[in-house]
């Protein structure tokens, strides 16, 4: 059995919790080493994995040997940089067993969320994933690992929630299983599910792939093609070593070395961020606007209108400023104590040339690590403006909405966004504003039809209520009505996903 006994002392409100020190000299080789990477994304995520592993498995291996079982080892130890570079996570392999740790410094950690790697690569799936929070925040001595549960393959593939922004699984901490005593019991058993087999590569195929991903700007390359395709890619260890060696700018650019590996590529289907991108044109199409045309047509704004529509102050600085700016503005979405910061930055960084690599690599590492659902949806709003093709991309359009009483008339902004999130699913935001007021009217409604005209869901505003908004996902095809009313008079817009 685990013997909790022998850890380190861990606050009593978890006390299932594996709480270990990590030695100085260890934080410290580990980032000596996390510096032989490509990009500050790369280098803090090795740094963040090196760091955790040899106090995770010092106690792991002192605890093997006195059950007398199979010592643990680090899977591809020899060339986990190539791993590291492009996926979190550090696999560790006990005789047939595999555990994936997978290390995260927030405070608090809400989820657990394991890169779709991990779980849909035959060869790279595992039994059980742990959630590691890494404190390296203040004295080198207080530095430590707590692993805050575990979940199995088959529950990630079966509960856990996918999100195609970020290609992960993720579970809530309270989801997990919190004692690993349960893991050690269940050691053994079959506790995967199955995933369906990759597609092979024909070597022009990975030559190209080779090419656009081994541009050390790119610091999500993960994220730039289809999963099956960078999976595909990734598995073969040749391949994802030419890879990291490129990135670091090791290798020529003469890449004929690779080798074959037969069969072609399957074609992917037609991928969703085109869907949505179609259907914003046909809404441009009907009157709609983007929010920054929308803007600009209504002139001179009250501040608060700004705010409800994009949520901070809005920079007006233009395209040339802005592009000048993109190390800053990295910055700033780096600084996750100021929500604000982070939202204007992503939302300038939007702005910029489309194709941008520093900004779409930016915006993408940004949607793979927030769970702030507003800096989120400008994550990806900003996305769709310099690389709509991204499999991230979001788009947003709005119109302004009158309602004629008479000789009254009262105009309000209908924003809808729309963010993919799995391979058939969108995410659908709306949010309704004043234009030229800090409230809504008292008693305006905000209604969401279904197909056949039933209401499934209703907001009345107050004589307070500055906005109303809401959240639901709907699959591609699906067809909705929103609704919006004030004494006796309404407007209605149809959408179709």
């Amino acid at each position: 059995m685990f013997q909790l006994n022998q850890l380190q002392p861990f606050d009593s409100d978890n006390s299932y919790r594996l709480r270990l020190i990590i030695d100085q000299a260890d934080q410290e080789t580990a980032w000596e080493e996390a510096q032989h990477h490509s990009n500050p994304i790369s280098r803090y995520n090795a740094y963040l994995n090196g760091a955790c592993l040899p106090a995770f498995l010092n106690w792991l291996s002192e605890w093997l040997e006195e059950e007398i079982l199979s010592q643990p080892s680090v899977w591809h130890y020899q060339d986990i940089a190539s791993i590291w570079e492009v996926v979190n996570g550090t696999a560790i392999q006990i005789g047939e067993t595999r555990l994936v740790l997978i290390p995260s410094d927030e405070g608090d950690l809400e989820e657990l969320c394991v890169p779709q790697e991990w779980v849909d690569i035959p060869n790279w799936s595992a039994d059980y994933y742990l959630a590691v929070q890494v404190n390296l925040d203040g004295d080198e001595d207080e530095f430590w690992i707590e692993i805050c549960g575990f979940a199995t393959h088959r529950q990630l593939k079966t509960e856990g929630r996918y999100s195609i922004s970020d290609r992960t699984y993720s579970l809530a901490i309270e989801e997990l299983t919190e004692s690993l005593t349960v893991m050690q019991i269940t050691i053994g058993l079959n506790l995967q599910a199955k995933v369906s087999p990759l597609p092979s590569l024909s070597k022009v195929e990975a030559e190209k792939l080779l090419q656009l991903l081994g541009d050390s700007s790119v610091y999500s390359p993960r994220l730039r093609v289809s999963f099956d395709r960078w999976a595909a890619f990734l598995a073969n260890d040749e391949y994802r070593q030419h890879l990291y060696e490129k990135r670091l700018g090791k290798l020529d650019d003469d890449v004929t070395a690779l080798p074959v590996v037969a069969a072609v590529l399957v074609a992917p289907s037609q991928s969703q961020e085109n869907l949505l991108l179609q259907r914003a044109k046909n809404y441009w199409q009907a009157g709609w606007q983007t929010v920054g045309e929308m803007i600009e047509s209504l002139g001179s704004l009250d501040p608060n209108l700004v705010y409800a529509l994009e949520g901070a102050e809005r920079y007006r600085d233009g395209h040339s400023q802005s592009q000048n700016k993109i190390p800053t503005l990295i910055e700033l979405l780096q600084d996750h104590r100021n929500k604000g910061n982070q939202w204007r930055a992503a939302e300038l960084l939007g702005r910029v040339e489309p194709g941008n690599a520093e900004a779409i690599a930016a915006l993408t590492h940004l949607l793979q690590i927030t769970q702030d659902d507003s800096l989120r949806r400008q994550a990806a709003v900003s996305l769709g403006k310099i690389e709509p093709e991204n499999s991230a991309a979001g788009v947003r359009v709005g119109k302004i909405i009158e309602l004629k009483i008479q000789l009254d008339t009262v105009r309000v902004v209908l924003v809808v966004t729309l963010l993919p999130e799995a391979s058939d699913k969108s995410t659908v935001h709306l949010r309704v504003c004043p234009v030229r007021s800090q409230t809504l009217p008292a008693n305006l409604e905000l209604i969401v039809l279904d197909e056949e005209g039933e209401v499934f869901w209703e907001e009345q505003a107050d004589t307070i209520t500055d906005h109303l908004q809401y959240e639901f996902r709907a699959a591609i095809g699906d067809y909705f009505q929103v609704k919006i009313a004030w004494q006796g008079v309404n407007v209605i817009e149809d959408f179709t996903i």
